[in-house]
């Protein structure tokens, strides 16, 4: 038992239900508080991590966003440069840990809160299986203990996959037999995502579960293949998602902490109304994005434009070396370039006057809004759902089929979420188009499939596009010009702070095995 005293219930929701009429409010153990007033704080937390620090590096290694060196002396330069350390992005695999911590105390009850642990499992199983697929090895059966076992031994990660596909298949079995058990409801208040609606989280556990399907289609890993059909079994007669999987446990501007993470990291206002200098303005709209979602001859898109760059990114007024600025349009910094070097590219000399604001294309939408930090988070787009259907048909899964149907669904949800002119002639107008389009061999309708994922997924998801990258190869993800690497990295390293407190069980993984197949490589990858 762990001998503690909660001091504070986090979250952004405030409480105020009595924890229990026999219980000293001021001597409460962290074992006494109900999984009800748990989760929120829980399913808050997780999800920050993944709005955040694994959003925008997702976005950034996929060559979406770019560092504006029209604001910021020297930005985005390891997200350029590639030359990752033990110190970078540390947050992704400590702050998800933390969170999922939170999800294992709930499970920890057991059956008197079925349905709450089921919804825990299902979360736990959805941000862990991003820590696997950026790391490779991780603690599993041994975490989360906290101070019983602060040394965790680290599990292989398929191993880990595994585990996890256990516990979204148990999280179902839970569902089937107590969602309709009323002493067994979840509280609406409680649950931020679905506000107790099982079947809801039920259609999502299965979603994840295509997911992980999915994510295993390529391994040559003996058991991710046993695994991946085990999946495609389980799955027969299931039902997904039907509605983008939101987020909201009453996000407002009362504080920098109740802002929806997505606005409070990459929106233009703080909570206060000031600019957010250092999240909105830190990066632009990449030129490689702008240029495929224009058409540009350069691209795989070339002669097709994407309506919905409407609602990723904002206009500018193209550079031309004066204050006045040009034809006003979608213009973005090639990943890695300075300004002299921009000025240059642009067809100026590096003593023309220095590119502005007003030059670029910043993020558009719920995020150059004033008042997107009241929007709902969201942890999967329906458009995804339908691009995971569309891959597992593709591939011949059993029980699934209908791959074109799919992917064109897939963009016509992408084209509603961003509120963007009905799909119809956009898909009219791909429909040629390898790689952009359901034309050509399988391999190139695959990377259709990634590519009009990335799209869909832009500004709100880079880390799910990034790790698809990984998997597939697509979409077209340009290096950097400043990195001398030959590519992106297969993975993050471990952080500093498991070297200092869990040396005797962490790998030790240096920087040139991040960027070479090897046993450090996460399985799914080779």
């Amino acid at each position: 038992m762990k001998k503690y005293f909660l001091l504070a219930l986090a979250g952004t929701a405030l409480i105020s239900c009595r924890l229990d009429d026999n219980l000293d409010p001021n001597k409460v153990l962290a074992e006494q508080v109900a999984p009800s007033l748990r989760l929120s704080g829980a399913s808050t937390t997780a999800y920050a991590v993944q709005a955040g620090s694994m959003n925008g590096l997702g976005n950034a290694w996929t060559n979406t966003w770019s560092g504006n060196f029209a604001q910021f002396g020297n930005p985005f330069t390891t997200e350029s440069n590639l030359e990752i350390t033990t110190t970078y992005r540390a947050t992704i695999f400590q702050d998800i840990y933390k969170a999922v911590t939170r999800f294992q105390r709930i499970i920890d009850f057991g059956n008197d809160y079925a349905n709450y642990v089921a919804i825990s499992k299902i979360q736990k199983a959805y941000y862990l299986q991003y820590i696997v697929d950026l790391y490779g090895n991780i603690p599993y059966t041994e975490a989360f203990k906290e101070l019983e076992n602060p040394t965790p031994t680290y599990d292989t990660d398929v191993n880990v996959y595994k585990g996890l596909v256990a516990e979204l298949i148990d999280a179902r079995k839970l569902i089937d037999q107590y969602a309709n058990v009323p002493s067994q409801s979840v509280l609406a208040t409680s649950d931020p995502i679905f506000k107790g609606n099982m079947s809801k989280w039920k259609e999502f556990a299965n979603t994840v579960l295509l997911k992980y399907a999915v994510r295993l289609a390529n391994t040559s890993n003996a058991d991710g293949v046993a695994l991946r059909n085990q999946i495609i079994a389980e799955l027969a007669g299931a039902t997904f998602i039907s509605s983008d999987v939101t987020i909201n446990p009453g996000y407002s501007n009362a504080s920098s902490d109740s802002q929806n993470p997505l606005y409070f990291n990459f929106g233009k206002r703080t909570n206060t109304g000031a600019v957010n200098t250092n999240g909105y303005y830190l990066m632009t709209a990449s030129d490689h994005a702008v240029k495929v979602l224009q058409g540009d001859a350069t691209k795989i898109t070339s002669g097709i434009s994407d309506p919905r760059i409407a609602s990723l990114f904002t206009t500018g007024k193209m550079y031309n070396a004066t204050a006045a600025g040009g034809t006003v349009g979608y213009y973005g910094y090639p990943q890695g370039m300075s300004n002299d070097d921009y000025k240059v590219f642009m067809g100026y000399t590096v003593n023309a006057l220095k590119p502005s604001l007003t030059n670029f294309s910043f993020l558009g939408g719920t995020f150059a809004a004033d008042n997107g930090a009241m929007e709902n988070g969201y942890l999967m787009l329906k458009s995804e759902s339908e691009f995971l259907q569309a891959e597992a048909a593709l591939r011949g899964y059993a029980g699934f089929s209908s791959d074109q149907s799919h992917f064109e669904n897939g963009i016509r949800n992408s084209f509603t979420f961003s509120k963007t002119a009905d799909a119809s002639a956009y898909i009219e107008d791909i429909a040629s188009k390898n790689k952009v389009g359901w034309t050509g061999s399988t391999d190139d309708k695959i990377a259709a499939i990634q590519y009009q994922r990335w799209v869909a997924l832009i500004n709100y998801n880079g880390i799910e596009s990034f790790i698809n990258y990984l998997r597939t190869g697509y979409p077209e993800t340009p290096l950097a010009t400043t990195t001398v690497r030959a590519n992106k990295p297969w993975r993050l390293l471990y952080p500093a702070s498991e070297y200092s407190n869990n040396s005797a069980n962490v790998p030790v993984v240096n920087q040139a095995d991040a960027f070479v197949k090897n046993n450090f490589t996460p399985f799914i990858y080779k």
